[in-house]
């Protein structure tokens, strides 16, 4: 079951309408709270679940997102892939789902998304924008999941 079957998802902004029709860089790649988002950040979500890297928590009543911790298998490969893993403390999730806003689809948002962010920029796989939540010079996302 997907998110925007589980939560009702506004529709997008006139200027998100305008950052898809564009197609800009802020729409493929930013930051979002620190955590990776637009496409780059959707099709990251996209492969962290196809590989069953996340797994839901149960939902619960009072939950306006989905939460994620990672499998073994997840936390393992993101490791040798440089990320330090979060760990849930105090009935916190690690990790939950962000609907993007451009996207309208959800993104990795939480501890675990700033900490992909971190892995991505030290092994020059995504370049920060100075003074921009644009992110630059980010190469396909897979490939840095496949190594």
């Amino acid at each position: 079951m997907t998110s925007s079957m589980l939560f009702p998802i506004r529709p997008a902004s006139a200027q998100a309408l305008r950052e898809v029709r564009r197609d800009t860089s802020l729409r493929r790649a930013r930051t979002c709270y620190g955590h990776l988002a637009g496409v780059a950040g959707v099709e990251l979500m996209d492969e962290l679940m196809a590989r069953n890297w996340l797994e839901g928590l149960p939902l619960q009543p009072w939950a306006s997102r989905i939460h994620y911790v990672t499998t073994a298998d997840g936390a393992a490969a993101l490791a040798e892939r440089g990320v330090l893993v979060p760990v849930a403390r105090n009935g916190k999730s690690l990790a939950f789902s962000c609907i993007d806003w451009t996207e309208r689809r959800p993104h990795l948002g939480g501890g675990l998304g700033r900490a992909i962010v971190s892995a991505l920029v030290a092994s020059g796989w995504i370049e920060r924008t100075s003074g921009s939540r644009v992110v630059g010079a980010w190469r396909d996302l897979r490939e840095w999941l496949d190594t």
